[in-house]
C-alpha cells in the first residue's frame, strides 16, 4: 500500500467529503509538515495518521483507495433538526467537533454530579455565588458540576454547521457550542439550553446535536430546553416588556437597563435577546447587542475558561498545537 501512497491521492479522497486540501493542510497536518514529503510513501503514511486523528477519520478507510471514507462517530447520535425541507445532517461538522470534545474529555478529570431538573434551583445556586446569571456564571456552574464546555467553529466553509452539541465520555459530558453569533447573551442562552437537555435527562449517553436553537419549535424536548434556559437566565423577567414596541436600539437598551436595575440578577443583554425571541425584532436586538458588546467575545470567554481547566501536559506536541489552533487560545 505504501508504494503508491501520495498526499495528492489523499487530498483527492478527502475533498470528496468536503475536506479541501487547504483545510486539511492547515488543520490535519502538523506545522512541521513539508510539502517535499508529499510523494514519500512512508512520510505520507505518518501524515495520514495525523489527518485521521485530528479530523476524526477512520484511518483504514483513508488509506484504502477502493473504500469509502468514514468518520469515527458515535453510533447513537440524536439530531435535533429544525428544517424539514433539508434532511441533510451536519455529519462533517459533528465529526470535527466530536474529536474536539473527545480531546477535551482527555484533558480534564471530571465527574458529573446530579443536576436539579428545576431551573430555579440552579438559578438560586448560581446567585449564591454570583450577582447575575450570565455566560461567566453559567460556565462556572457547569464546570463545578463536572460538565466541560468549549466553543468550536473551525469548520470548512461549505460544511453544514450546527449550534450546539453534547457528547458523553464515561462520567463527563462535554458541551460544544458553535453558534455563528459570538455575542455573550446568545452563547449564554445556548449553554443554558444544552444544560437543560442534561438536567431534563434528554441525553444520558452518546451525542445530541442541536442543528439550530430557535425560539419556536415543534420538538417537545427542544421546547422544554428553551423554557428551561429562559427560566434559568431570566427568572420572572421573561417577556418583561409585553407588547411594548421599540423602534431604536438605544430605546431598547435604555428600557432593558431599567429592568436590570429593578432585578440585577438578570443580565441586560439577556433581556434584549429575550425581547427579540418574543417579538422577532432580531435586527433591532442585534444592533443593541453590538452597541453593548462592540467586539463579540463570548467564544473567547468560553475557551479561555476551558484553557485554564485543561491539563495540557496530557497532550503530545501535535495535539497540543491542534487544540491551540482550533480553540483560539
Amino acid at each position: 500500500m505504501t508504494k503508491t501512497l501520495t498526499m495528492s491521492a489523499l487530498y483527492r479522497k478527502l475533498s470528496q467529503i468536503g475536506l479541501k486540501q487547504s483545510y486539511v493542510r492547515e488543520n490535519g497536518l502538523p506545522s512541521w509538515w513539508d510539502d517535499e514529503l508529499n510523494d514519500k510513501p512512508v512520510a505520507v503514511l505518518e501524515g495520514a495518521g495525523y489527518i485521521a486523528k485530528n479530523l476524526n477519520l477512520d484511518l483504514s478507510s483513508l488509506l484504502t483507495p477502493e473504500e469509502d471514507l468514514k468518520f469515527n462517530t458515535f453510533p447513537n447520535t440524536k439530531f435535533k433538526q429544525h428544517n424539514s425541507q433539508n434532511k441533510e445532517h451536519p455529519h462533517l461538522a459533528q465529526a470535527l467537533a466530536s474529536r474536539v470534545a473527545e480531546l477535551i474529555s482527555l484533558g480534564v478529570d471530571l465527574e458529573c454530579t446530579a443536576l436539579p431538573n428545576n431551573p430555579q434551583t440552579i438559578r438560586e445556586d448560581i446567585l449564591s455565588h454570583y450577582p447575575t446569571v450570565n455566560l461567566t456564571s453559567l460556565l462556572d456552574y457547569c464546570w463545578g458540576k463536572g460538565i466541560a464546555v468549549g466553543y468550536f467553529h473551525h469548520f470548512p466553509r461549505e460544511a453544514k454547521k450546527f449550534a450546539g452539541l453534547i457528547q458523553w465520555h464515561s462520567t463527563c459530558p462535554v458541551i460544544i457550542l458553535s453558534s455563528k453569533s459570538k455575542y455573550s447573551a446568545r452563547l449564554a442562552f445556548d449553554l443554558a439550553h444544552e444544560l437543560g437537555h442534561l438536567a431534563l435527562e434528554h441525553l444520558n449517553d452518546g451525542v445530541l446535536v442541536d442543528e439550530n436553537i430557535k425560539s419556536s419549535d415543534n420538538d417537545e424536548e427542544e421546547s422544554k430546553a428553551n423554557q428551561f434556559a429562559t427560566e434559568l437566565l431570566l427568572g420572572d423577567c421573561d417577556n418583561c416588556f409585553g407588547d411594548k414596541e421599540f423602534y431604536r436600539n438605544d430605546h431598547l437598551i435604555k428600557h432593558a437597563k431599567l429592568k436590570a436595575q429593578e432585578n440585577p440578577t438578570v443580565d441586560v443583554t439577556s433581556i434584549i435577546l429575550n425581547n427579540a425571541w418574543h417579538n422577532n425584532n432580531w435586527g433591532l436586538a442585534n444592533n443593541a447587542l453590538k452597541k453593548l458588546e462592540p467586539i463579540p467575545n463570548g467564544d473567547k470567554i468560553i475557551n479561555e475558561y476551558l484553557a485554564n481547566q485543561l491539563d495540557w501536559d496530557k497532550f503530545n506536541d501535535e495535539t497540543y498545537e491542534y487544540l491551540e489552533k482550533v480553540l483560539g487560545v
